[in-house]
């Protein structure tokens, strides 16, 4: 077992400890963090797509990729201007002259696949750091 030793209580912790990593592993946690980003709009445009008949949420999947010298960063965001509705659905709808809509069931299309791909993304950068030789104890 390694002497070296690294505990992260949190991803604010792991983030930190990212930031301590040697350039080329820097490099290599860059390379995680933007495959996932780019995956999970993956995922979510095939999800949208499937979802809705126009393309409109599907073509509106943007990933902004970032990073330095000692860190990575990557957002997925969805442009689309009625995104926050069909991933939060709607209550009943009511028009002017008393029609009713009825209610849209929320898409929930977006959140869970970003939090599947932040999951796996948060494995392959504990692993990245434990095959950097420390020991990472606790949950991110």
């Amino acid at each position: 077992m390694s002497a070296n030793q690294l505990r992260i209580n949190g991803l604010d912790e792991l983030r930190k400890a990212l930031l301590a990593l040697p350039p080329e592993l820097v490099r290599e946690s860059g390379v995680i963090v933007h495959a996932q980003a780019e995956e999970a709009a993956r995922q979510i445009t095939a999800a949208y797509a499937s979802h809705t008949r126009t393309g409109n949420l599907a073509g509106h999947v943007r990933v902004d990729l970032g990073g330095d010298a000692v860190s990575a960063s990557a957002r997925v965001r969805s442009t689309a201007k009625h995104a926050y509705i069909f991933e939060r659905g709607t209550g009943s709808r009511r028009w002017a002259n008393g029609k009713s809509t009825g209610r849209m069931p929320a898409g929930n299309v977006f959140i869970p696949i970003a939090m599947s791909r932040r999951r796996i993304m948060t494995a392959a950068l504990v692993d990245l750091i434990e095959r950097s030789g420390l020991t990472v104890t606790g949950t991110a």
